[in-house]
């Protein structure tokens, strides 16, 4: 199913990399509060963080943040991971905090990972997983679920165990579905996700943006789009930078909108959506994001799409002119 027949990986930043730059961004924030009302007005507050974020599909360097957050502002820290189950490798023992206990020098600064399993794991909707490792925070904010049912005086796992009248099938299916990647060999799932986002993003900016991203043909080349597809506005961000199996790609250039700095006409998400519905009509499912006036594809890879849905998506988009 793979398109391509090599699933080598590049080296991605991911938690590692690129850590200066949020870190930055939070700092610039906290110090407009700080002006307005004190230094430690945001101590002890929550901070979320997304793992991946659903918007712009950027993979965030949680454990730098959340440590910055910590060290610098005792901040409580809490991740979304909704798209990182299966998409990411989550080592719960280098990412989740112990609590005030925790010796100098360990890793995990998240105090509550939470994860959906319906996006990348594929199981039925209505499976999620919540992490917590500090004990002091289990028995405080997590100390009461929003629906209230039998076993919620059992300790953490059995208050959010039973929650009325829900339809565990989805809960259910999850070992199952767990013994089927297990056998398929997450690394390997993983590594073909990569190598397909690369080929689709590829396949995408030689048909919308031919010549812009190559060694002097049509077609983009695959080294220039992952090195230099973002420096020609063609990727919202490096390709290292975005999660390992979904990327912004900017539309053709006479639906996409000039953005700041520009004369061209900036695009608003009305017209994202005006896009994205004519897609659908053509039996294309795919988010449409205006990120500062500039239409973007959010494409999302598994192991089951082809080269020929992300040629279907290219020849559909050329022949949408919603604003002429």
């Amino acid at each position: 199913m793979m398109l391509k027949s090599s699933t080598t990986t590049s080296n991605r930043k991911g938690d590692d990399g690129n850590s200066e730059i949020f870190i930055s961004a939070l700092h610039a924030t906290i110090s407009k509060l700080a002006r307005k009302n004190g230094k430690y007005s945001v101590a002890g507050s929550l901070l979320i963080l997304d793992h991946i974020t659903s918007n712009t599909a950027i993979h965030l360097p949680i454990n730098a943040i959340a440590k910055y957050a910590k060290d610098e502002y005792d901040m409580i820290v809490v991740v979304d991971g909704a798209h990182a189950l299966l998409g990411l490798p989550l080592d719960m023992g280098s990412i989740l905090s112990t609590g005030s206990g925790q010796h100098h020098g360990e890793s995990g600064h998240v105090d509550i990972y939470l994860t959906n399993a319906h996006k990348w794991f594929s199981s039925p909707r209505g499976a999620a997983l919540i992490f917590c490792a500090d004990p002091e925070i289990r028995n405080s904010i997590l100390s009461r679920p929003a629906v209230v049912s039998h076993g919620v005086d059992d300790g953490f796992l059995s208050r959010f165990l039973w929650d009325g009248c829900r339809d565990y099938a989805a809960q259910l299916s999850m070992p199952a579905i767990a013994a089927y990647w297990t056998a398929t060999s997450v690394d390997n799932v993983r590594a073909e996700m990569q190598v397909n986002l690369k080929e689709g993003v590829r396949i995408l900016l030689s048909r919308w943006h031919p010549g812009a991203c190559s060694d002097g043909g049509d077609g983009a080349d695959a080294s220039c789009v992952e090195k230099h597809s973002a420096e020609a506005g063609l990727t919202l961000v490096p390709l290292e930078m975005h999660a390992p199996q979904m990327a912004l790609v900017r539309l053709p250039n006479h639906i996409s909108g000039g953005g700041e700095g520009t004369s061209s006409e900036q695009r608003n998400s009305t017209d994202a959506k005006r896009v994205q519905d004519f897609l659908y009509s053509h039996n294309i499912e795919v988010p449409i994001k205006c990120i500062r006036g500039v239409l973007y594809a959010r494409i999302s890879v598994h192991v089951y799409n082809t080269a020929d849905e992300f040629e279907r998506l290219a020849l559909a988009a050329l022949k949408c002119h919603p604003f002429s």
